[in-house]
Protein backbone atom coordinates (compact mmCIF):
# COMPACT_ATOMS: atom_id res chain seq x y z
CA UNK A 1 0.00 0.00 0.00
CA UNK A 2 1.30 3.44 -0.91
CA UNK A 3 2.14 5.59 2.08
CA UNK A 4 0.77 9.14 2.09
CA UNK A 5 3.18 11.75 3.39
CA UNK A 6 3.02 15.49 3.62
CA UNK A 7 6.76 15.93 3.29
CA UNK A 8 7.98 14.36 0.07
CA UNK A 9 11.50 12.96 -0.16
CA UNK A 10 13.75 15.21 -2.21
CA UNK A 11 15.46 12.58 -4.39
CA UNK A 12 18.37 13.67 -6.54
CA UNK A 13 18.46 11.46 -9.64
CA UNK A 14 21.50 11.61 -11.88
CA UNK A 15 21.53 9.58 -15.05
CA UNK A 16 21.99 9.29 -18.77
CA UNK A 17 19.09 10.67 -20.78
CA UNK A 18 17.36 7.37 -21.61
CA UNK A 19 17.82 5.84 -18.15
CA UNK A 20 16.67 9.05 -16.47
CA UNK A 21 13.47 9.02 -18.53
CA UNK A 22 12.65 5.49 -17.33
CA UNK A 23 13.32 6.40 -13.68
CA UNK A 24 11.10 9.49 -13.97
CA UNK A 25 8.30 7.44 -15.53
CA UNK A 26 8.35 4.82 -12.76
CA UNK A 27 8.73 7.43 -10.00
CA UNK A 28 5.41 9.04 -11.00
CA UNK A 29 3.62 6.23 -9.13
CA UNK A 30 5.39 7.10 -5.85
CA UNK A 31 3.83 10.18 -4.30
CA UNK A 32 6.38 10.05 -1.47
CA UNK A 33 9.07 11.17 -3.93
CA UNK A 34 9.90 14.52 -5.46
CA UNK A 35 12.60 14.04 -8.06
CA UNK A 36 15.46 16.40 -8.79
CA UNK A 37 16.40 15.09 -12.27
CA UNK A 38 19.95 15.72 -13.48
CA UNK A 39 21.11 14.48 -16.88
CA UNK A 40 24.74 13.94 -17.85
CA UNK A 41 26.44 12.99 -21.12
CA UNK A 42 30.08 12.48 -20.15
CA UNK A 43 31.35 11.03 -16.88
CA UNK A 44 33.72 13.98 -16.33
CA UNK A 45 30.67 16.25 -15.94
CA UNK A 46 29.21 14.37 -12.98
CA UNK A 47 30.78 16.22 -9.99
CA UNK A 48 29.86 19.64 -11.42
CA UNK A 49 26.34 18.47 -12.29
CA UNK A 50 25.68 17.20 -8.77
CA UNK A 51 27.36 19.94 -6.72
CA UNK A 52 24.56 22.57 -6.91
CA UNK A 53 22.03 20.10 -5.47
CA UNK A 54 24.04 18.55 -2.62
CA UNK A 55 22.35 20.57 0.10
CA UNK A 56 18.85 20.16 -1.36
CA UNK A 57 18.66 16.42 -2.05
CA UNK A 58 17.84 14.15 0.91
CA UNK A 59 18.74 10.96 -0.96
CA UNK A 60 20.53 10.17 -4.22
CA UNK A 61 19.86 7.70 -7.02
CA UNK A 62 22.27 7.10 -9.90
CA UNK A 63 21.48 5.31 -13.14
CA UNK A 64 24.35 2.87 -12.83
CA UNK A 65 27.54 1.76 -11.15
CA UNK A 66 29.88 4.27 -12.84
CA UNK A 67 28.13 7.57 -11.92
CA UNK A 68 27.51 6.20 -8.41
CA UNK A 69 31.20 5.33 -7.96
CA UNK A 70 32.34 8.71 -9.30
CA UNK A 71 30.09 10.53 -6.82
CA UNK A 72 31.36 8.38 -3.93
CA UNK A 73 35.00 8.96 -4.83
CA UNK A 74 34.96 12.64 -5.75
CA UNK A 75 32.27 14.21 -3.58
CA UNK A 76 31.52 14.34 0.14
CA UNK A 77 27.87 13.30 -0.13
CA UNK A 78 26.29 13.24 3.33
CA UNK A 79 23.15 11.49 2.13
CA UNK A 80 22.32 7.84 1.41
CA UNK A 81 23.25 6.94 -2.17
CA UNK A 82 21.81 4.21 -4.38
CA UNK A 83 22.10 3.08 -7.99
CA UNK A 84 20.03 0.95 -10.33
CA UNK A 85 21.43 -2.55 -10.65
CA UNK A 86 21.10 -4.70 -13.75
CA UNK A 87 19.45 -8.08 -13.31
CA UNK A 88 18.78 -10.85 -15.80
CA UNK A 89 15.51 -9.17 -16.73
CA UNK A 90 17.21 -6.42 -18.71
CA UNK A 91 19.34 -8.99 -20.51
CA UNK A 92 16.24 -10.84 -21.71
CA UNK A 93 15.00 -7.63 -23.33
CA UNK A 94 18.32 -6.78 -25.00
CA UNK A 95 19.06 -10.29 -26.26
CA UNK A 96 15.54 -10.77 -27.60
CA UNK A 97 16.06 -7.65 -29.70
CA UNK A 98 19.32 -8.91 -31.22
CA UNK A 99 17.95 -12.40 -31.81
CA UNK A 100 14.86 -11.01 -33.53
CA UNK A 101 16.61 -8.30 -35.55
CA UNK A 102 19.89 -10.02 -36.46
CA UNK A 103 19.48 -13.68 -35.51
CA UNK A 104 22.51 -13.46 -33.20
CA UNK A 105 23.73 -15.90 -30.57
CA UNK A 106 25.09 -14.96 -27.13
CA UNK A 107 28.64 -15.64 -28.37
CA UNK A 108 28.10 -13.08 -31.17
CA UNK A 109 27.64 -10.25 -28.66
CA UNK A 110 30.08 -8.45 -26.35
CA UNK A 111 28.90 -7.19 -22.94
CA UNK A 112 30.31 -4.90 -20.27
CA UNK A 113 29.81 -3.95 -16.62
CA UNK A 114 27.41 -6.79 -15.77
CA UNK A 115 28.29 -9.04 -12.86
CA UNK A 116 29.56 -12.43 -14.09
CA UNK A 117 27.24 -14.25 -11.69
CA UNK A 118 24.21 -12.35 -13.08
CA UNK A 119 25.15 -13.40 -16.63
CA UNK A 120 25.85 -16.99 -15.54
CA UNK A 121 22.52 -17.21 -13.72
CA UNK A 122 20.70 -15.79 -16.75
CA UNK A 123 22.24 -18.37 -19.10
CA UNK A 124 21.52 -21.18 -16.65
CA UNK A 125 17.88 -20.08 -16.39
CA UNK A 126 17.35 -20.35 -20.14
CA UNK A 127 19.52 -23.44 -20.54
CA UNK A 128 22.20 -21.87 -22.74
CA UNK A 129 25.83 -22.96 -22.67
CA UNK A 130 27.90 -20.38 -24.50
CA UNK A 131 31.11 -18.40 -24.60
CA UNK A 132 30.51 -14.98 -23.04
CA UNK A 133 32.51 -11.90 -24.04
CA UNK A 134 32.18 -9.77 -20.90
CA UNK A 135 34.29 -6.90 -19.58
CA UNK A 136 33.48 -6.71 -15.89
CA UNK A 137 35.03 -4.08 -13.61
CA UNK A 138 34.49 -2.53 -10.20
CA UNK A 139 33.90 1.15 -9.60
CA UNK A 140 34.81 3.65 -12.32
CA UNK A 141 35.90 3.10 -15.92
CA UNK A 142 36.40 5.52 -18.81
CA UNK A 143 34.02 5.16 -21.73
CA UNK A 144 36.98 4.98 -24.14
CA UNK A 145 38.11 1.74 -22.51
CA UNK A 146 34.72 0.13 -23.07
CA UNK A 147 34.56 1.43 -26.64
CA UNK A 148 37.99 -0.05 -27.42
CA UNK A 149 36.95 -3.38 -25.89
CA UNK A 150 33.79 -3.72 -28.00
CA UNK A 151 35.42 -2.23 -31.12
CA UNK A 152 38.40 -4.60 -31.09
CA UNK A 153 36.20 -7.70 -30.78
CA UNK A 154 33.99 -6.45 -33.61
CA UNK A 155 36.94 -5.61 -35.89
CA UNK A 156 38.48 -9.03 -35.26
CA UNK A 157 35.25 -10.69 -36.33
CA UNK A 158 34.76 -12.28 -32.91
CA UNK A 159 31.47 -10.45 -32.30
CA UNK A 160 28.75 -8.89 -34.44
CA UNK A 161 27.12 -6.54 -31.89
CA UNK A 162 27.54 -5.13 -28.39
CA UNK A 163 25.47 -4.42 -25.29
CA UNK A 164 26.89 -1.71 -23.02
CA UNK A 165 25.72 -0.37 -19.68
CA UNK A 166 27.35 3.04 -20.22
CA UNK A 167 25.43 5.54 -22.35
CA UNK A 168 28.54 7.56 -23.29
CA UNK A 169 30.18 4.38 -24.64
CA UNK A 170 26.97 3.53 -26.50
CA UNK A 171 26.89 6.91 -28.26
CA UNK A 172 30.56 6.61 -29.29
CA UNK A 173 30.01 3.09 -30.65
CA UNK A 174 27.03 4.35 -32.66
CA UNK A 175 29.17 7.12 -34.17
CA UNK A 176 31.67 4.46 -35.24
CA UNK A 177 28.89 2.58 -36.99
CA UNK A 178 29.01 -0.48 -34.73
CA UNK A 179 25.77 -2.36 -33.94
CA UNK A 180 25.20 -1.58 -30.27
CA UNK A 181 22.55 -1.26 -27.58
CA UNK A 182 22.47 0.60 -24.27
CA UNK A 183 21.19 -1.61 -21.44
CA UNK A 184 18.81 0.61 -19.49
CA UNK A 185 17.19 -0.33 -16.16
CA UNK A 186 13.84 -2.10 -16.38
CA UNK A 187 10.73 -0.79 -14.65
CA UNK A 188 10.90 -3.51 -11.99
CA UNK A 189 14.60 -2.78 -11.30
CA UNK A 190 13.75 0.89 -10.81
CA UNK A 191 10.77 0.06 -8.58
CA UNK A 192 12.96 -2.14 -6.40
CA UNK A 193 15.53 0.59 -5.76
CA UNK A 194 12.88 3.31 -5.25
CA UNK A 195 11.14 1.20 -2.60
CA UNK A 196 14.54 0.63 -0.99
CA UNK A 197 15.12 4.40 -0.94
CA UNK A 198 11.74 5.09 0.67
CA UNK A 199 12.34 2.40 3.30
CA UNK A 200 15.80 3.79 4.07
CA UNK A 201 14.41 7.30 4.48
CA UNK A 202 11.72 6.05 6.86
CA UNK A 203 14.13 4.16 9.10
CA UNK A 204 16.59 7.07 9.24
CA UNK A 205 13.77 9.44 10.15
CA UNK A 206 12.59 7.11 12.91
CA UNK A 207 15.69 8.00 14.93
CA UNK A 208 17.47 10.66 12.97
CA UNK A 209 19.93 11.41 15.78
CA UNK A 210 21.50 7.97 15.33
CA UNK A 211 22.44 6.71 11.87
CA UNK A 212 23.76 3.14 11.69
CA UNK A 213 25.69 1.99 8.64
CA UNK A 214 27.13 -1.47 8.17
CA UNK A 215 29.70 -2.38 5.54
CA UNK A 216 29.91 -6.06 4.70
CA UNK A 217 32.93 -7.22 2.74
CA UNK A 218 33.28 -10.64 1.15
CA UNK A 219 36.45 -12.65 0.71
CA UNK A 220 37.66 -11.59 -2.80
CA UNK A 221 38.82 -15.14 -3.48
CA UNK A 222 35.23 -16.35 -3.15
CA UNK A 223 33.52 -13.81 -5.43
CA UNK A 224 33.15 -16.25 -8.32
CA UNK A 225 31.52 -18.97 -6.21
CA UNK A 226 29.71 -17.12 -3.42
CA UNK A 227 28.70 -13.72 -4.82
CA UNK A 228 25.10 -14.68 -5.64
CA UNK A 229 24.56 -16.48 -2.32
CA UNK A 230 26.16 -13.62 -0.41
CA UNK A 231 24.02 -11.03 -2.18
CA UNK A 232 20.84 -12.92 -1.30
CA UNK A 233 21.97 -13.43 2.30
CA UNK A 234 22.85 -9.75 2.80
CA UNK A 235 19.42 -8.76 1.48
CA UNK A 236 17.81 -11.24 3.87
CA UNK A 237 19.91 -9.85 6.72
CA UNK A 238 18.81 -6.29 5.84
CA UNK A 239 15.17 -7.38 5.97
CA UNK A 240 15.78 -9.12 9.30
CA UNK A 241 17.05 -5.89 10.89
CA UNK A 242 14.28 -3.89 9.16
CA UNK A 243 16.92 -2.08 7.16
CA UNK A 244 17.88 -1.62 3.53
CA UNK A 245 20.92 -2.53 1.49
CA UNK A 246 22.94 -1.19 -1.41
CA UNK A 247 25.69 -3.11 -3.20
CA UNK A 248 28.80 -0.92 -3.22
CA UNK A 249 31.03 -3.16 -5.35
CA UNK A 250 31.32 -6.77 -6.46
CA UNK A 251 32.42 -7.79 -2.98
CA UNK A 252 30.99 -5.12 -0.67
CA UNK A 253 27.52 -4.18 0.57
CA UNK A 254 26.20 -1.28 2.65
CA UNK A 255 23.30 -1.80 5.06
CA UNK A 256 21.32 1.04 6.65
CA UNK A 257 19.48 0.13 9.85
CA UNK A 258 18.23 1.57 13.13
CA UNK A 259 20.50 1.54 16.13
CA UNK A 260 18.01 -0.49 18.15
CA UNK A 261 17.93 -3.39 15.70
CA UNK A 262 21.73 -3.73 15.51
CA UNK A 263 22.11 -3.14 19.24
CA UNK A 264 19.74 -6.02 19.91
CA UNK A 265 21.30 -8.66 17.64
CA UNK A 266 24.85 -7.77 18.79
CA UNK A 267 23.95 -7.66 22.51
CA UNK A 268 24.76 -3.96 22.83
CA UNK A 269 27.61 -4.14 20.31
CA UNK A 270 29.47 -6.79 22.28
CA UNK A 271 29.31 -9.93 20.10
CA UNK A 272 28.69 -11.18 16.59
CA UNK A 273 25.06 -12.05 15.88
CA UNK A 274 24.23 -15.74 15.74
CA UNK A 275 21.73 -15.93 12.90
CA UNK A 276 21.24 -19.31 11.19
CA UNK A 277 20.93 -17.83 7.70
CA UNK A 278 24.38 -16.20 8.05
CA UNK A 279 26.04 -19.55 8.76
CA UNK A 280 26.94 -20.32 5.14
CA UNK A 281 28.81 -17.05 4.55
CA UNK A 282 29.92 -15.81 7.98
CA UNK A 283 33.38 -17.35 7.63
CA UNK A 284 33.87 -15.53 4.31
CA UNK A 285 32.86 -12.00 5.31
CA UNK A 286 34.10 -9.14 7.46
CA UNK A 287 31.75 -6.52 8.88
CA UNK A 288 32.24 -2.92 9.97
CA UNK A 289 29.55 -1.05 11.89
CA UNK A 290 29.53 2.74 12.12
CA UNK A 291 27.21 4.95 14.15
CA UNK A 292 26.89 8.70 13.79
CA UNK A 293 24.60 11.69 13.80
CA UNK A 294 24.95 11.98 10.01
CA UNK A 295 25.15 9.43 7.21
CA UNK A 296 28.65 10.60 6.27
CA UNK A 297 29.95 10.27 9.84
CA UNK A 298 28.43 6.81 10.18
CA UNK A 299 29.88 5.71 6.83
CA UNK A 300 33.35 6.98 7.73
CA UNK A 301 33.24 5.04 10.99
CA UNK A 302 31.94 1.96 9.17
CA UNK A 303 34.86 2.16 6.71
CA UNK A 304 37.36 2.32 9.58
CA UNK A 305 35.59 -0.57 11.31
CA UNK A 306 35.66 -2.69 8.15
CA UNK A 307 39.38 -2.04 7.67
CA UNK A 308 40.01 -3.07 11.27
CA UNK A 309 37.88 -6.20 10.83
CA UNK A 310 39.83 -7.05 7.67
CA UNK A 311 43.15 -6.88 9.53
CA UNK A 312 41.76 -9.31 12.11
CA UNK A 313 40.70 -11.80 9.44
CA UNK A 314 37.62 -13.29 7.87
CA UNK A 315 34.58 -13.74 10.08
CA UNK A 316 35.32 -10.71 12.27
CA UNK A 317 32.99 -7.80 13.13
CA UNK A 318 34.18 -4.40 14.42
CA UNK A 319 32.06 -1.44 15.57
CA UNK A 320 32.80 2.28 15.97
CA UNK A 321 30.27 4.01 18.22
CA UNK A 322 29.07 7.61 17.90
CA UNK A 323 31.57 8.66 20.60
CA UNK A 324 34.42 7.28 18.43
CA UNK A 325 34.99 4.32 20.71
CA UNK A 326 36.11 1.25 18.76
CA UNK A 327 34.92 -2.21 19.84
CA UNK A 328 37.17 -4.78 18.24
CA UNK A 329 36.23 -7.48 17.56
CA UNK A 330 32.62 -8.19 18.52
CA UNK A 331 33.00 -11.43 20.45
CA UNK A 332 31.64 -13.17 23.50
CA UNK A 333 35.17 -13.92 24.66
CA UNK A 334 37.67 -11.94 26.71
CA UNK A 335 39.57 -10.86 23.60
CA UNK A 336 37.26 -7.93 22.80
CA UNK A 337 39.09 -4.61 23.07
CA UNK A 338 37.65 -1.12 23.38
CA UNK A 339 39.81 1.85 22.40
CA UNK A 340 39.33 5.42 21.09
CA UNK A 341 39.32 6.04 17.36
CA UNK A 342 41.30 9.22 17.96
CA UNK A 343 44.85 8.56 19.09
CA UNK A 344 46.26 12.08 19.19
CA UNK A 345 47.83 11.43 22.60
CA UNK A 346 50.33 9.11 20.93
CA UNK A 347 51.06 10.98 17.68
CA UNK A 348 54.30 12.53 18.97
CA UNK A 349 55.48 9.24 20.45
CA UNK A 350 54.63 7.47 17.20
CA UNK A 351 56.93 9.81 15.29
CA UNK A 352 59.75 9.09 17.74
CA UNK A 353 59.52 5.29 17.49
CA UNK A 354 58.59 2.96 14.65
CA UNK A 355 55.12 2.11 15.95
CA UNK A 356 51.87 3.63 14.73
CA UNK A 357 49.73 5.81 16.99
CA UNK A 358 46.91 3.30 16.48
CA UNK A 359 49.08 0.44 17.77
CA UNK A 360 50.08 2.51 20.81
CA UNK A 361 46.43 3.40 21.47
CA UNK A 362 45.45 -0.27 21.32
CA UNK A 363 48.33 -1.18 23.61
CA UNK A 364 47.24 1.42 26.17
CA UNK A 365 43.71 -0.01 26.04
CA UNK A 366 45.04 -3.52 26.61
CA UNK A 367 46.92 -2.38 29.72
CA UNK A 368 43.86 -0.51 30.95
CA UNK A 369 41.64 -3.53 30.41
CA UNK A 370 44.06 -5.81 32.26
CA UNK A 371 44.52 -3.34 35.09
CA UNK A 372 48.26 -3.93 34.91
CA UNK A 373 51.25 -2.58 33.05
CA UNK A 374 52.81 -6.04 32.86
CA UNK A 375 52.28 -8.66 30.17
CA UNK A 376 54.03 -11.15 27.89
CA UNK A 377 54.28 -11.15 24.11
CA UNK A 378 51.87 -14.11 24.05
CA UNK A 379 49.27 -12.17 26.05
CA UNK A 380 49.68 -9.07 23.89
CA UNK A 381 49.28 -11.15 20.73
CA UNK A 382 46.05 -12.62 22.05
CA UNK A 383 44.58 -9.21 22.89
CA UNK A 384 45.61 -7.58 19.59
CA UNK A 385 44.81 -10.64 17.43
CA UNK A 386 48.28 -10.69 15.95
CA UNK A 387 51.05 -13.28 15.70
CA UNK A 388 53.33 -13.71 18.74
CA UNK A 389 56.34 -12.64 16.67
CA UNK A 390 54.56 -9.37 15.80
CA UNK A 391 53.83 -8.80 19.49
CA UNK A 392 57.48 -9.48 20.34
CA UNK A 393 58.53 -6.89 17.74
CA UNK A 394 56.29 -4.30 19.42
CA UNK A 395 57.71 -5.06 22.86
CA UNK A 396 61.31 -5.06 21.63
CA UNK A 397 60.73 -1.67 19.98
CA UNK A 398 59.33 -0.29 23.22
CA UNK A 399 62.26 -1.78 25.15
CA UNK A 400 64.77 -0.21 22.75
CA UNK A 401 63.25 3.21 23.47
CA UNK A 402 63.11 2.76 27.22
CA UNK A 403 59.33 2.29 27.31
CA UNK A 404 59.37 -1.38 28.34
CA UNK A 405 61.53 -3.34 30.76
CA UNK A 406 61.87 -7.10 31.26
CA UNK A 407 60.91 -7.72 34.89
CA UNK A 408 60.67 -11.50 34.97
CA UNK A 409 59.82 -14.71 33.18
CA UNK A 410 56.74 -16.87 32.99
CA UNK A 411 57.06 -20.61 32.53
CA UNK A 412 54.42 -21.91 30.08
CA UNK A 413 52.25 -24.88 31.00
CA UNK A 414 53.69 -26.93 28.16
CA UNK A 415 57.33 -27.39 27.36
CA UNK A 416 58.99 -24.38 25.84
CA UNK A 417 61.12 -21.38 26.50
CA UNK A 418 60.11 -19.16 29.42
CA UNK A 419 58.12 -16.10 28.34
CA UNK A 420 59.53 -12.71 29.21
CA UNK A 421 57.29 -10.47 31.28
CA UNK A 422 57.49 -6.82 30.28
CA UNK A 423 56.56 -3.78 32.32
CA UNK A 424 55.34 -1.06 29.97
CA UNK A 425 55.40 2.68 30.67
CA UNK A 426 53.81 4.72 27.90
Amino acid sequence: MMMHTTNRIQLGVLGADDSLAIIQEVAKTYEELELIPIVYWEEDEIPDRIAPYLSRAQMWLFSGQVPYSIARQQLQVDRPMFYTRHSGEGLYKALLYWVHERGLKVSDISFDTLSPDVVAAFLADVGISSTVHLKHYNGVIRSEELVNYHKSLWEEGVTRASITCLRSAHLQLEKLGLPTMHLTPTHSEVRQVLENIIQTHELLQSRDAQVVVQLIGMNPDQIATLATDCDATVQRYARYVHGSTQKVSASQWMVYATRGAIEEITHNFSRRPTLPFLADIEAQITVGIGIGTTVLAAEERAHFALNEASTLGLGQWVCVLENNQVISPLSSGEETLSYPLSHGDYEDLSHAISLSALTLTKLASVLDKRGSTRLTAHELAKHLHILPRSARRILLTLEAHGLATVVGEETPYQRGRPRKIYDIRL
